[in-house]
């Protein structure tokens, strides 16, 4: 049966308390007393509610809640004020690998909520000096390279891409060390080519950069890479052991996986985990959001823009 769980439709919310602080409930079922004498409000997963009145659960039940980055779990009928349940969850959860996590997931969510904050998302990410990309911001470069095939690949197949421009003849993509030796020349009328890493000449953990030309003078950036064959399965273990990871129901683990696999510059190896992910769930309003803010960093906006729930 597919867990709700992932439904921790995260919308933003202010750190000034000034503004209309929100919870909200990941798991499990909240009633919610907005205020002294009220009838309870049901709260669902995905739901939020304000920093103020009283909660309880129905009966035994339990539900997870997040709040600033901070998760929680709330159990029994037990009448609790809002704001202490709070004040106990920041106490307790320092910023460990769930605080970060769910700080990354509130912003994904924000970011991710409709086109116009998409575009903000892009624009943030697309002004910072992209690592390993030389030169990306720079007019000269016409063709544009998707950043998923960008940062530490896997020894596997691998589909590099780019944007369409017009003109004349191939496209020619083109794979070097980095003292400029040429390990792969390939001529594509298409924009993508795909490559099997691991029957190529590339040493491990060295670095290499892939660019695109097509006729006179039209070219692309530069996009640097290395081949870390085991690096996912690094980062696959070392999540595996936190506590939040092991409890979480198995989509979650994904986009927690995906988050982890993105702090170490595995692009191509997060995007594969958000697809793995959506083919699950693929009308999941969290997931979607993540994954357009993912791709809104990828360079992809037209991509990400697809995503956005409706």
């Amino acid at each position: 049966m597919r867990t709700i769980t992932l439904a921790i439709c995260c919308l933003f919310f202010q750190f000034d308390m000034v503004s209309q602080a929100q919870i909200t409930v990941l798991s499990g079922q909240i009633l919610y007393y907005p205020q002294a004498g009220s009838n309870p409000v049901l709260k669902n997963p995905g739901t939020q509610f304000e920093l103020k009145g009283r909660l309880r659960c129905k009966g035994s039940e339990s539900a997870k809640m997040v709040y600033n980055g901070h998760y929680f779990w709330v159990k029994g009928s037990k009448m609790r004020n809002v704001q202490d349940v709070i004040n106990a969850a920041v106490k307790s959860n320092e910023m460990s690998f769930s605080g970060r996590f769910f700080n990354f997931l509130t912003e994904s969510v924000k970011e991710g909520d409709s086109p116009e904050n998409v575009k903000k998302h892009h624009r943030k990410y697309m002004n910072k000096s992209s690592g390993g990309i030389k030169g990306h911001v720079v007019k000269e470069y016409a063709i544009t390279p998707l950043l998923l095939t960008s940062g530490k690949l896997p020894s596997a197949n691998v589909t590099f891409k780019w944007r369409n421009i017009a003109g004349e003849g191939p496209y020619t993509f083109n794979l070097l060390a980095a003292n400029g030796k040429q390990v792969a020349q390939v001529f594509v009328r298409d924009t993508l080519v795909t490559m099997d890493i691991d029957q190529l000449s590339m040493d491990i953990f060295a670095e290499y950069e892939w660019m695109v030309t097509r006729g006179e003078g039209i070219k692309s950036a530069s996009v640097s890479i290395e081949v870390c064959p085991d690096k996912a399965k690094e980062v696959q273990t070392e999540i595996s052991k936190e506590e939040t990871y092991q409890k979480a129901d198995p989509i979650v683990q994904q986009l927690m996986l995906a988050y982890s696999l993105e702090e170490e510059r595995c692009f191509y190896a997060a995007n594969n985990t958000y697809l793995h992910a959506l083919a699950l769930d693929p009308d999941n309003v969290l997931l979607r959001k993540m994954y357009a803010t993912f791709l809104a960093r990828m360079d992809m906006l037209p991509e990400a823009t697809a995503y956005i729930p409706r």
